[in-house]
């Protein structure tokens, strides 16, 4: 399974699939709802009278008052080729109190930006660089040091940046808008956009996958449905299809009373149907069943399937962070799933999966490499402390790695005590 070729020249020799195993509360829901505040304060910005919604650390005296620090790799398609770029940026629940953008290059770094709160109070002091460069049109300098100058301290600049419509920094906005997609498990709506062109071959492909995973399901169809039919509430609805503003683009959406819907924009019109499948009865005919009678099993499949036909797409470029990405499934199906994946990996390859699991099967090197695995686990004071399975240098090639993490030789797993009986009244906490 070819995921990256040794010699490999930057940016290829980055990660493009991440398995994520820890313990109960170690932190990996927060891991990556981290991925998710980011997005939130990229794409939807602050309103001028709100915080920030940055959650501080709760178990260290006089950590509230201190910033948060989040900082990001990035490849991006640049300007026709690709570029990694370092966006970084610090938030307390007021302000941001520093950002920063700077392109990550084979010699020299190139600074495109960097901001700082004032110590008093008054305003951010920030630096230009690269508008500060020869060559560059005196009125996008200008325009530039307007947007900076008007940017409030709990926005971001590059949120106020794309919302003034500054061109150059486009690729990177869009970039958290477009190709960073979080999924949690306890989302009640999650949105996977598509398009019209591939709505055959994509439901081909998903019932394919369903009817080789042994679920009994032999295809899958759309059957067209009213849009205010959508059991949403108005303003997620709108949040939702206020995406669709390309022609053919559409939306994959799951709902909590089990219903599975596409919208597509379609000639100028939403078009909305709820997705069925279709099984053989005892006499050989074609039997439609509605999503609401799958097994969890079978609808957290059919959820992923659509992500896993975008991760094999030659043009794609999405990054998908997953909490729980085995929830509901027999590890023989994930581990199937995840070998087909990582069999479309190559050196051209510029999608990236990241998920966390509790699934030991999951922890071979049959499957994964060393520098695929990463460990999560609390620290002393409640803190999450991150290691990676190839931190470990006397890790052979052969190692039973789940053997050894079971025994304790890396980190991540739950300390437990013995559990033991109890009287009634000495269960009981008083609060």
């Amino acid at each position: 399974m070819q995921r990256v070729a040794d010699g490999a020249t930057f940016p290829a020799r980055l990660l493009q699939t991440t398995a994520v195993w820890g313990a109960n509360a170690s932190g990996k829901s927060n891991f990556t709802r981290v991925f998710g505040y980011i997005q939130y304060l990229v794409v939807q910005g602050t309103r001028p009278d709100r915080q920030t919604g940055r959650t501080p650390f709760k178990l260290r005296t006089g950590a509230a008052n201190e910033p948060s620090i989040f900082e990001l790799d990035i490849v991006v398609l640049f300007e026709g080729e690709d570029r990694m770029f370092r966006y970084r940026f610090g938030v307390t629940s007021r302000e941001v109190t520093e950002e920063s953008l700077v392109e990550i290059r084979p010699v020299t770094n190139r600074t495109y930006f960097t901001r700082r709160s004032s110590r008093d109070g008054g305003e951010h002091q920030f630096e230009l660089a690269w508008w500060d460069r020869r060559g560059v049109p005196n009125e996008d300098r200008t325009f530039a040091k307007v947007l900076a100058k008007g940017t409030r301290p709990n926005q971001l600049f590059l949120h106020e940046a794309m919302d003034r419509n500054l061109v150059l920094l486009k690729p990177i906005y869009r970039w958290f808008l477009e190709q960073l997609v979080v999924l949690s498990p306890q989302e009640e709506y999650f949105a996977l956009e598509t398009m019209e062109v591939h709505r055959k071959e994509l439901r081909s492909y998903v019932g394919m996958m369903l009817n080789h995973a042994d679920t009994g399901v032999e295809s899958v169809a759309a059957e067209a449905v009213p849009l205010e039919s959508l059991p949403m509430a108005a303003p997620a609805k709108e949040q939702l299809l206020s995406n669709l503003k390309e022609a053919g683009s559409g939306m994959l959406l799951r709902s909590t009373n089990g219903h599975r819907y596409s919208i597509f924009l379609k000639d100028g019109e939403l078009v909305a149907s709820r997705i069925v499948t279709y099984r053989r009865d005892m006499e050989g005919n074609a039997v439609a069943f509605e999503t609401t009678e799958e097994s969890d099993g079978t609808l957290r499949l059919l959820d992923l399937c659509p992500l896993f036909y975008e991760l094999a797409s030659p043009t794609s470029r999405k990054v998908y962070i997953i909490d729980e990405l085995d929830r509901s499934m027999h590890a023989l199906l994930t581990i199937a799933l995840l070998q087909d994946h990582l069999a479309t990996r190559s050196i051209d390859t510029r999608t990236q999966l990241i998920f966390t699991t509790h699934d030991m099967m999951l922890m071979t090197q049959e499957i994964f490499r060393r520098d695929e695995m990463w460990l999560l686990e609390r620290g002393p004071n409640g803190e999450t402390q991150v290691e990676c399975l190839a931190d470990y240098k006397d890790v052979r090639y052969d190692k039973d790695v789940r053997k050894a993490y079971l025994q304790g030789r890396f980190s991540g797993v739950p300390h437990l005590k013995p559990f033991g009986h109890r009287e009634p009244a000495q269960a009981e906490l008083a609060l």
